[in-house]
């Protein structure tokens, strides 16, 4: 298992980065050799055969020049072990060199001397890997634990240092024995093999002080904070990640080189880094990094942003001091178009040229999903973040709108008495055109064809379209019946005013809608051209003079507003 976890990290950039991990994970150290092969550096790893390997079983699959051409890795195998004159017949004892990758020049820190140490990661954690350099062991009635491992581990009570060693390699594979003195017979547990300790990561298992180690931190702060003491919550950077579509690196240690030292190791458990699409990289930093190892992380990672932060950061106050860190005076909180006659206005915590980014206190506050989809079409990006759970994903496939909606009326410019009368019917009034009406004028009764509105008290209303004038309109009124006078020069906004006028009905001009169910602060708003009007049966109308797309279309009807669309005279 431990080669293949090596041959693993080797096909990856060897210095510089270790692959992200689980957060149990720790990092061995191992020591490599450069031998020339044709002029070429080749990275090896010593090994010393063991019982029962075999070339093709020991070498399959291990390391990139293996995995790329196995036939190459056996020819290169031949010329840097001289002293194997039959690779099929390797003996135990042997020392070997494995050929795992090709380096350009002066890819390693060290290269030039022939031995270099490299950091591994292991894939699974410390506990699997030492399960696999274990024994199986059955108590039994009458067992001491302290003298299982002391008989298993081959050591002695007298050895204290490596009886210690032994014992916690045994409570780490074994975590389920909480109490050493209450194992149970029949209980089965792992005792760590005593070839274990010839394992060239053996001594990277302990720190200086004896105990497990159970992650790298830099030199300067080992020690002093764990993980835990970090308040921020990890969603918070995983929310600002998502946010700004970056990659968020929170797991696994880095390793930069510093010339004449020990790496750099950059824990990104405890230092957070978003890795955006430009490359740059955010580095957060709560507790202090020496000057020194950020120009380390500087000379390798370019554009590095450094966020310092605090524990009692809450997750708005973090978006907020990483996005101004990052875009500085591009940062905007208004952004404004208009769509034929339309007006949008956008009001966002943070507008990063396109894409606004707001903090909402729970799901009913969000940007309605047909709106982000009609913003995703004009090049605008949504995106909600309700705090201390996931940012909003709208559903960006478009909903089917179906034209023939109950709530939705098209009135097409097919003259003023059509159009008038489909008007009329889509608000939802009584309207008969061309009937007799009689009024009383110089003492006779004269009857005239007309156009009338059935109000709700009865009272008659008459649309007059040029063809009442002078004594006869004068008489119609002094008859109780009020006239509503279309005219010739009369546009579509004219026409509608004086019919809502007319009836009597409560309206405004060029309404102003707020799309989300928050405050207005951080809000989209639309101006749409037309009335709105304020109660017909129970319904809010809408009546827009400019075409809408139909995803706007969708949120009205959402909204449950009746649109009616007039096309301008």
């Amino acid at each position: 298992m431990l080669k293949s976890l090596i041959s693993i990290f080797l096909s990856l950039i060897i210095f510089i980065i270790i692959p992200l991990y689980d957060v149990n994970a720790a990092f061995l150290y191992k020591s490599y050799v450069i031998r020339k092969d044709k002029g070429r550096d080749i990275l090896c790893d010593p090994y010393i055969v063991q019982k029962n390997d075999w070339i093709f079983k020991l070498f399959e699959q291990r390391g990139e020049i293996s995995q790329k051409d196995f036939p190459e890795f056996l020819t290169i195998f031949k010329r840097i072990n001289i002293n194997i004159h039959n690779i099929n017949r390797i003996l135990p004892g042997q020392h070997i060199f494995i050929p795992l990758k090709m380096l350009s020049r002066d890819s390693i820190m060290g290269q030039s001397s022939g031995i270099v140490t490299i950091p591994f990661v292991t894939i699974s954690s410390i506990p699997e890997i030492l399960k696999n350099h274990s024994t199986v062991y059955t108590i039994k009635q009458g067992d001491c634990l302290s003298r299982i491992v002391v008989q298993g581990y081959h050591t002695d009570r007298a050895t204290t240092e490596l009886y210690r060693e032994g014992m916690k390699l045994f409570r780490l594979i074994n975590p389920e024995i909480v109490d050493p003195n209450s194992i149970q017979i029949n209980q089965k547990v792992y005792i760590p093999n005593p070839s274990i300790r010839n394992q060239s990561w053996y001594k990277s298992l302990f720190d200086a002080s004896g105990n497990i180690v159970k992650k790298i931190l830099p030199d300067d702060t080992a020690g002093l904070y764990a993980k835990d003491e970090i308040d921020i919550k990890p969603s918070s950077f995983k929310q600002l990640a998502q946010a700004l579509e970056a990659k968020l690196l929170n797991k696994g240690i880095y390793y930069f080189p510093i010339q004449g030292e020990e790496d750099f190791g950059l824990d990104t458990s405890i230092f957070p880094v978003i890795e955006l699409k430009n490359q740059s990289r955010i580095i957060f930093q709560e507790y202090d990094i020496q000057e020194y190892a950020l120009n380390a992380v500087k000379s390798f990672w370019k554009n590095v942003i450094i966020v310092p932060i605090s524990h009692r950061l809450s997750s708005e106050q973090l978006f907020d001091l990483a996005i101004n860190s990052v875009f500085k005076n591009s940062v905007k909180n208004k952004l404004s178009f208009s769509d034929q006659g339309m007006e949008v206005n956008i009001t966002a915590k943070w507008i990063i040229e396109t894409v606004c980014i707001n903090f909402v206190e729970n799901p009913d506050e969000r940007t309605p999903g047909s709106i982000c989809r009609y913003l995703e079409s004009r090049g605008i990006i949504v995106k909600d973040i309700i705090k201390d759970r996931k940012i909003i994903h709208h559903n960006t496939k478009k909903d089917q709108f179906c034209r023939a909606d109950k709530n939705v009326s098209f009135i097409k410019d097919r003259g003023k008495k059509i159009i008038v009368n489909d008007l009329l019917k889509a608000i939802g009034c009584r309207y008969e055109q061309n009937i007799n009406i009689t009024f009383p004028y110089k003492g006779i009764q004269v009857e005239a064809l007309s156009n009338l509105i059935s109000l709700k008290d009865d009272s008659p209303l008459i649309v007059d379209f040029g063809d009442i004038y002078g004594e006869a309109l004068k008489a119609i009124k002094k008859a109780g019946m009020d006239v509503i006078r279309i005219d010739t020069g009369d546009n579509i906004n004219t026409i509608i005013e004086k019919l809502l006028k007319g009836i009597g009905l409560d309206y405004t001009t060029n309404p102003m809608l707020f799309v989300a169910q928050r405050p207005k602060k951080y809000n989209t708003s639309l101006t749409i051209p037309g009335f709105l009007i304020a109660d017909v049966n129970s319904h809010k109308i809408l009546i827009s003079t400019v075409p809408l797309h139909s995803e706007l279309i969708q949120f009205l009807s959402d909204r449950n507003l009746k649109v009616i669309f007039c096309e301008l005279l």
